[in-house]
């Protein structure tokens, strides 16, 4: 492990607009892991989601998914221009 970078896992929120305003709603969790991989799980514990991107966890929740760890992981920081 000496030397090698490690990359932790981006979290992100899903939301849905309830009542069609501006305020969004927390329906969902996940965190997007190295491979680009994801996992969610709704907040009542009913909806778990393992998908090959942060993405599809969003379509499954039917939500929009909002990254809180930023829009651009440690992956793409580190790939030269």
């Amino acid at each position: 492990m000496i030397g090698e970078h490690i990359t932790v896992p981006r979290r992100f929120a899903l939301v849905r607009y309830p009542d069609g305003d501006d305020s969004r709603a927390v329906i969902a969790w996940g965190i997007e892991l190295p491979d680009g991989s994801a996992v969610s799980l709704s907040l009542d514990s009913q909806a778990v989601a393992v998908c090959s991107r942060a993405v599809h966890c969003e379509l499954i929740h039917g939500a929009e998914l909002v990254w809180i760890d930023g829009e651009i992981g440690d992956l793409e920081k580190e790939r030269p221009s």
